[in-house]
């Protein structure tokens, strides 16, 4: 069996960390050799040490770190000492060191993993890495691929690149605590957004909507659990808009499943994303979901089928979307059955690493 490394020198806790994290233990699981590069220090490494299996280098790594010759040796003794097959990466910075690294130590199959759908400068050393030393491109979505080849479409061979979804663990989630985190009242119907308080994320638009709504006489109920820059700022905006007695910033939580329970429909006002697990969340517990129609959300939300997508910025448009499952209640319990179906049937954790394994079975170039 191969030996993965997975390479993701981040020092904080994110999606991408989740990632690596899940299938460097889903590859220890298959039988595989499975092997981190994390940072040091580092919330990924810490939670692979204590799960055992995975053997972790930790090291700093920055930007400029394939200039330094200490780091680049230390990190093909790595690849070297391990006979690592597969190495999959996660930041630019480690698609330069780790990359130059591994082809100095003859790793066979070089991946770069993007998760996040920013445009690749087209620059020389970029050329260079995506044509000549990297092997593969994976990308989380279809979006974040367009993105990744926006500035240049022949940075890498088409057939050199694939789409692996980031995976969900409905098992795991189905096996965690219901109980709603913030009890019902009445009748009202509860619309909630989770995620971090900026700007991309979009709240605003979701307060103007409750404003609109609210207007309309709809008894509702606005959830919003997160921290961030903004948080005054939304709250402010609750004020100005007179929606703060019907709205409630409940922080920072990680008893996601308890807050998706106390919802009815779940509210994505992003003007970009990547994958979003609040939302697969959500769907995973039959909850429809609202939200722009950009970026990569329309390949998790169908409209009409698991939830309402509205044209990006469209405030009016998002609020009749919620409107819509606000008086239906048979409406909004179709579609969260269909989400439900649709994020086993396409985002499922083994699926996803099934179709990781496929990409790394074809042969490096």
């Amino acid at each position: 069996m191969k030996n993965i490394c997975f390479m993701n020198t981040t020092p904080v806790w994110g999606g991408g960390e989740k990632w690596h994290h899940d299938f460097a233990l889903l590859t220890r699981d298959a039988g595989y050799g499975s092997f981190a590069v994390t940072n040091s220090p580092s919330e990924l490494a810490d939670r692979l040490d204590a799960a055992e299996g995975v053997t972790t280098l930790r090291l700093r790594v920055g930007n400029l770190s394939f200039l330094n010759p200490a780091t680049i040796m230390r990190l093909a003794k790595f690849f070297r000492r391990h006979r690592i097959d597969t190495l999959v990466m996660a930041l630019p910075s480690d698609l330069k060191a780790g990359g130059f690294a591994a082809r100095m130590a003859g790793v066979g199959d070089i991946i770069f993993r993007r998760g996040l759908g920013v445009p690749t400068r087209d620059t020389p050393l970029n050329r260079l890495l995506f044509g000549r030393v990297i092997t593969k491109l994976i990308c989380n979505s279809e979006d974040t691929r367009r993105q990744v080849l926006k500035n240049n479409p022949d940075l890498i061979p088409r057939e050199r690149t694939h789409i692996v979804h980031c995976g969900f663990n409905t098992a795991e989630f189905d096996a965690m605590d219901a109980t709603p985190l913030v009890p019902r009242q009445a009748d009202e119907v509860v619309i909630g957004n989770a995620g971090r308080l900026t700007k991309q994320k979009g709240q605003q638009v979701l307060l103007e909507a409750a404003k609109i709504l609210k207007d309309r006489g709809r008894n509702i109920r606005v959830l919003i659990a997160g921290k961030g820059e903004l948080e005054q700022k939304l709250k402010l905006k609750a004020k100005e808009l007179a929606v703060d007695d019907i709205t409630q910033f409940i922080g920072f939580t990680t008893n996601m499943k308890g807050f998706h329970a106390s919802l009815d429909i779940f509210a994505l006002p992003s003007f970009w994303e990547g994958f979003c697990y609040a939302q697969v969340e959500a769907m995973t517990l039959e909850r429809p979901v609202v939200a722009f129609n950009v970026s990569s959300i329309p390949e998790v939300v169908i409209h009409g089928e698991t939830g309402y997508l509205a044209p990006v910025g469209d405030v009016a448009a998002f609020a009749d979307s919620l409107d819509a499952l606000i008086q239906h209640p048979k409406r909004r319990k179709e579609l969260g059955e269909a989400g439900r179906r649709r994020v086993i049937e396409n985002f499922e954790l083994q699926k996803t690493f099934k179709d990781f394994e496929q990409v790394i079975s074809i042969p490096g170039k």
